[in-house]
């Protein structure tokens, strides 16, 4: 008779233990998975709205606070009011808060100094160029003079032009507005 005791008791624990691991299961199945997807959903969102091209407003934010930019705003001021590159203190996008779902807190440090139009793409390096400063009207006349003088088309004012940036060397997905 104890045998049969013993049997009994070991089919009941073996259906309390499937019982126990269905009722877990189920729990993940209905609970954890489906969060576990929405969190995953989520965290793309967040990745795709820190680096969309064009950034939105309402999901990230421009900010300057961070410590090396506190440095570098040292630099960026004197360089601003000497030559129109306007380089930007405020480049790290950061992202907003939403009430709808999780928040994945995530920062992007972008490169504020892009060129919005064609004109900027070869009006902003020839600023920064030393020799932009040789192509005025009275190095053309001495250009022309000393080419005449000793035939040499190469000296021309035409052949050779002082900081100069041709924007034809630039390809043009360049010009495609970034940030």
């Amino acid at each position: 008779m104890k045998p049969f005791k013993q049997t009994g008791q070991a089919v009941i624990e073996f259906i309390l233990s499937v019982g126990g691991l269905a009722a877990i299961f189920i729990s993940v199945q209905e609970v954890l998975a489906p969060a576990i997807e929405i969190n995953t959903a989520d965290l793309i969102a967040a990745r795709e709205a820190i680096w969309e091209r064009v950034r939105s407003d309402d999901k990230t934010s421009l900010s300057g606070d961070y410590r090396l930019n506190k440095h570098t705003e040292i630099f960026f001021d004197p360089i601003n009011r000497l030559l129109p590159i306007g380089l930007e203190g405020d480049n790290l996008r950061v992202l907003k808060p939403s009430h709808n779902e999780a928040f994945y807190p995530m920062a992007r440090l972008n490169n504020s100094w892009q060129a919005q139009t064609p004109d900027e793409l070869s009006s902003r390096p020839a600023s920064l160029v030393v020799n932009n400063a040789l192509s005025g009207d009275a190095v053309r006349l001495i250009q022309e003079g000393i080419g005449w003088i000793f035939l040499a088309e190469e000296l021309s004012s035409d052949s050779l032009i002082f900081g100069t940036i041709s924007p034809d060397v630039v390809p043009p997905e360049a010009y495609k507005k970034k940030d």
